[in-house]
């Protein structure tokens, strides 16, 4: 008897001793990885929204969670903010990493860091059916004398606010909107405003959700060549994150080239829209 608990004794000495090892194990493992925290706007689905569990999910989402599985010196934490403090907190240092389908820009190069494409865009025009030219739209004088609306800071409204400048005979009616993407296309739909510029995989989405009574045109010509100068969406990273940006870049064409970014493309959007690193 007293054999069997000396034994006893020294099996539960071992298993002790295994469970301080691995605790101090992961303990240091986890002491040893950097926090990155990546910021998000939640919007425009899908990609970055709030689902049903009240959890962020999305392309981009999935995305940057797939990029950090390969990552395994950071500790990835995703935080929602409006979109415009995606950018002032990567400038003060609150936020390393941003994640919002966003474009890249002249002014954002001068003080953001990019990654390499992680998406690659193409335009649509959405009409008011009773609006609609039944055309390919390939200039902006296709749209003069017709409405919109529109975000501030993203790259179609400041394109359409530059043509309206060079242009003043014939306009195209701007109008500015805090309305998440499901209200605006509500209101060209109801007549509010006749049309709509907006990313052809977005709005393929948002058409298989809703159903909406709308017409398309895909956006031709000059006007894509325009629009289409950056025809991609990047991760964008703090000004001090070249080391980040790096190790990014090198996980990111991994998950692009084992078919992850098409797995997760093909989830929300039904078709691939990964860039081409060839």
């Amino acid at each position: 008897m007293k054999k069997v608990i000396g034994w006893s004794l020294a099996l539960i000495a071992v298993f002790a001793l295994v469970a301080t090892f691995l605790t101090q194990k992961t303990d240091a493992k986890t002491s040893s990885q950097k926090t990155i925290v990546v910021a998000t706007g939640g919007n425009p689905a899908p990609f970055s929204f709030t689902g049903s569990d009240g959890k962020l999910q999305g392309q981009n989402i999935d995305l940057v969670k797939a990029v950090f599985k390969k990552l395994p010196q950071y500790k990835l934490k995703i935080v929602q903010t409006e979109f415009s403090s995606i950018f002032t907190g990567l400038s003060s240092g609150r936020y390393q990493m941003g994640a919002n389908n966003i474009a890249k820009n002249a002014e954002r190069e001068a003080n953001y860091l990019f990654s390499d494409p992680i998406f690659a865009n193409s335009y649509v025009v959405i009409f008011n059916p009773k609006k609609d030219p039944g055309k390919q739209i390939s200039s902006w004088s296709d749209l003069a004398g017709l409405s919109t609306v529109g975000s501030t800071g993203v790259n179609t409204s400041t394109a359409i606010e530059s043509y309206n400048k060079e242009n003043p005979d014939a306009t195209i009616s701007f109008n500015y909107s805090q309305e998440d993407l499901t209200s605006q296309l509500q209101a060209v739909e109801s007549g509010k405003y006749d049309f709509l510029l907006m990313d052809k995989p977005m709005f393929e989405y948002y058409q298989k959700e809703n159903d909406y009574e709308l017409t398309s045109q895909d956006v031709s010509g000059d006007l894509a060549k325009e629009l289409l100068v950056e025809p991609y969406s990047y991760f964008v990273f703090a000004k001090d994150q070249e080391e980040l940006q790096k190790d990014v870049n090198e996980a990111l064409k991994e998950v692009i080239e084992d078919g992850t970014s098409k797995k997760i493309n093909e989830k929300y959007f039904g078709a691939d829209y990964s860039p081409s690193y060839d």
